[in-house]
């Protein structure tokens, strides 16, 4: 039977290269950014606002039809061990998992410092130009980037609040384990192997020298849609890109603030 568990992070945190690194394992499977959460948050909301179901409401048939959505979803991947990324962490979502996970909730959470994660996208949207930021914002300033990123239901922001809403519920760490973006880049076959020994994998000799580009399930990133290079991580090394641009002072003491698991 496989087994179901959640990658629950900042983006720009070290995400896909991690992924890259545990897909190595073929008995584990790390999605992409998943579908699974939305499908199963929409699926709520038609059921408390749908005339039909308030009419004739069979709740034993819908759960039965939403507790198959993460098995089915899944069905065809090959490995025992699924890890699905989303923004799991944040109140909704955990409600969800704690509603239709098929087995015991587990979330690996990656963080990084805000700053570096905004910094982190402003320097890719810089060098690779046709992006979704750049469309977003009209090729606005850095600033209006900034403000952009930290938009309320932006990516960034959920992954705070997944962070925040764990270290509330879960301040023991029995549910979740936080990985920090700097110690992944510093040392990561000990942040894997802290992993491994969360989930309850079997170890694996993962190779770090030689990385290959994500892929699971036989599938690749198509970042035409967002931007070239947004998931492109380096093969042969693991290392922290230093960036030059200037973020603005209003914008590196908000992010400080939002640097909740420290």
């Amino acid at each position: 039977m496989k087994k179901f568990y959640c990658l629950s992070s900042l983006p720009r945190s070290g995400n896909t290269i991690l992924s890259c690194i545990l897909n190595q394992n073929p008995n584990i499977g790390v999605s992409a950014n998943s579908l699974v959460s939305e499908t199963l948050f929409k699926l709520e909301k038609w059921k408390e606002t749908d005339i039909a179901f308030r009419n004739f409401p069979d709740e034993r048939s819908y759960r039965t039809m939403t507790k198959s959505i993460i098995p089915s979803y899944y069905s065809e991947w090959s490995q025992d061990y699924i890890i699905d990324r989303s923004a799991w962490g944040t109140p909704d979502n955990y409600k969800l998992l704690q509603s239709y996970s098929p087995n015991e909730i587990k979330i690996v959470c990656l963080v990084r410092d805000v700053a570096e994660v905004v910094s982190s996208f402003i320097d890719w949207s810089n060098r690779n130009p046709d992006n979704y930021i750049n469309k977003e914002t009209n090729n606005g300033s850095i600033l209006e980037k900034c403000e952009y990123l930290l938009h309320p239901y932006g990516q960034i922001i959920k992954g705070v609040l997944s962070a925040k809403h764990l270290k509330e519920i879960d301040p023991e760490r029995n549910y979740h384990i936080l990985v920090d973006y700097q110690d992944l880049i510093e040392n990561p076959k000990l942040q894997i192997e802290r992993i491994y020994n969360f989930l309850d994998i079997p170890n694996f000799k993962h190779n770090l020298k030689d990385i290959k580009q994500f892929k699971v399930n036989g599938l690749r990133y198509d970042d035409s849609s967002v931007g070239n290079n947004l998931h492109k991580v380096r093969t042969n090394k693991i290392e922290k890109r230093v960036y030059k641009t200037e973020i603005p002072q209003y914008i590196l003491d908000k992010c400080k603030e939002l640097n909740v698991w420290k």
